[in-house]
């Protein structure tokens, strides 16, 4: 579930609007209960022992500090998420996919966690977002908006955008041949002949995709002629592999590369198709991994700026510029 959660940016703004949402219910509804007594003119909310006093006008403060400019700022992009994407039937059957993948991967979790009611469950995971079971379907809603939202940001910045992204984080599209093993280190005459059988057969001319279809132990890729498509700096590889892949141009091959981990144990080969950054860029069948790759990265504030850009198309008015710095500094903006 955290996974499927730690995909989405706006969860934890989410979460803050309802923390703070919470403090100032729970204020509101008994500050004119607690007590009518005043103090010099003021309400009181609470009287210590030794006559201190708690105001109601210092509690407001404090709440505000604390919570105020979170609640304000969080409710504020939510409002131009919503208003900003508008609904169809193209997004109404992505909230519908994304809704089934929660419930499928929340029915996956749930005993991990001690749960045996599904609607339980999901309701501890989402609560503390301000959504529950039953509005799961506005959940899913928003987290597709927000999607749309941003991925168009990046497509109509996506030149400049891909620049910073290419420059930190050297994306290349990679294929690979895995000779799996029991012992990297020493493998059996079986093994030994599969990897000859590979060498020759690329020595003699043979396309890497054929034969990685031919002897490749790897069943994620091997269909598909080993290739695992675009990667980056931030791919969770092993670093035997990703070390070897940063070394090699477009059009190169490596040597073996011997990995033992816990998960496989085996020798690798691996292809670099392309590392240019223009030609990257203009190939239509990695558009949308490059954008989810930029959304992932660390090289733009993409949320931040589709929000701001979003709202200024709204032609929101601000009549306090202390607040709208706070949205600003909120969204990671200058």
């Amino acid at each position: 579930m955290i996974e499927m959660l730690k995909r989405q940016w706006f969860v934890v703004l989410v979460a803050l609007i309802f923390i703070g949402f919470a403090v100032f219910c729970i204020y509101d509804s008994n500050k004119d209960r607690v007590s009518g007594k005043t103090n010099d003119g003021k309400d009181v909310v609470a009287a210590m022992k030794d006559d201190t006093y708690i105001y109601a006008d210092d509690l407001d403060k404090i709440l505000y500090n604390n919570y105020g400019s979170n609640l304000v700022s969080t409710k504020f992009q939510i409002a131009v998420v919503s208003q900003a994407v508008k609904e169809n039937d193209e997004l109404k059957t992505q909230a519908s996919n994304y809704k089934a993948n929660f419930i499928t991967q929340a029915e996956s979790n749930m005993s991990m966690y001690g749960y045996t009611d599904l609607k339980e469950y999901i309701n501890a995971q989402l609560n503390p977002l301000g959504y529950d079971y039953d509005t799961l379907d506005e959940y899913a809603m928003l987290a597709v908006k927000m999607n749309k939202l941003t991925s168009d940001y990046v497509k109509a910045h996506l030149d400049t955008l891909f620049t910073d992204y290419y420059n930190a984080k050297q994306p290349r599209t990679v294929s690979h041949i895995l000779i799996k093993m029991a012992d990297s280190q020493n493998p059996t005459e079986e093994e030994k002949e599969k990897i000859e059988k590979v060498e020759k057969e690329l020595a003699a001319g043979k396309d890497f995709a054929e034969v990685a279809k031919k002897y490749s132990d790897d069943t994620g890729s091997k269909e598909n002629g080993g290739y695992l498509g675009l990667m980056d700096k931030d791919t969770q590889y092993v670093e035997s592999f990703k070390n070897a892949a940063f070394k090699l141009k477009s059009g190169e091959v490596s040597e073996w590369v011997k990995e033992d981990n816990s998960s496989y144990k085996g020798w690798h080969m691996i292809k670099v198709h392309e590392t240019d950054k223009d030609k990257l860029l203009k190939d239509k069948d990695l558009e949308d991994t490059i954008v989810n790759a930029i959304l992932n990265s660390d090289t733009s504030n993409a949320y931040g700026n589709a929000i701001w850009e979003a709202s200024k198309k709204l032609d929101i008015k601000y009549n306090d510029k202390d607040l709208e710095a706070q949205i600003k500094a909120s969204l990671g903006l200058k």
